[in-house]
């Protein structure tokens, strides 16, 4: 399974009801993500592409570009 930036701008756009994610945003700084959005978008993410991303990494998540990142090492690692 592969993911694109796509799909990852999408799914973080429709949990924080906006249309403007662009790869390079920060989800806190830019799109003004609380720490309850980004729990929901992970728990999204981890449904759809059927992978744990651990707790230890959430601080290595900054921008949408991170996240894609992350997903695509799980992936790998799976």
């Amino acid at each position: 399974m592969s993911v694109s930036v796509e799909e990852i701008k999408k799914i973080v756009g429709l949990q924080l009801g906006t249309r403007k994610v662009e790869k390079s945003s920060r989800l806190i700084e830019d799109l003004e993500a609380e720490s309850m959005d980004i729990v929901n978008i992970i728990a999204v993410i981890e449904s759809r592409f059927n992978i744990v991303i651990e707790e230890e990494d959430l601080p290595n998540i900054r921008t949408v570009a991170d996240l894609v990142i992350q997903i695509q090492n799980q992936l790998q690692n799976s």
